[in-house]
């Protein structure tokens, strides 16, 4: 089942747009790129760096802390110091409200 995590309201989350959120204590980097939404986990594979405070390129987020690049559509690693991929979460819109699903799995 899981929980759904409520984002923001779609109006107000445009192309460019970035958002940290939490389901209980893991934190899930939310991105809006390119009219695209995106949620991976928020804790750069490589050592642990926020990704959500990364720049977010062409469909990709680099992080900050050593420039790991990660594809925001599967969460894989681009090279370089990362090779573990990053969790990935849907995303969907429902009522005009951006939302992150978290499997029980991972909440």
């Amino acid at each position: 089942m899981g929980r759904t995590v409520t984002v923001a309201r779609a109006e107000h989350f445009g192309p460019g747009k970035r958002k940290l959120v939490f389901a209980g204590d893991r934190r899930i980097a939310v991105f809006n790129a390119g009219g695209a939404m995106h949620a991976v986990d928020d804790r750069c594979t490589h050592s642990g760096g926020p990704v959500s405070e990364g720049s977010c390129e062409d469909g990709a987020v680099t992080c900050p802390w050593h420039s790991g690049r990660f594809r925001l559509a599967d969460g894989q690693a681009l090279g370089p110091p990362v090779y573990r991929a990053l969790t990935v979460y849907p995303v969907r819109v429902t009522n005009g409200m951006v939302e992150v699903h978290v499997p029980d799995d991972i909440a």
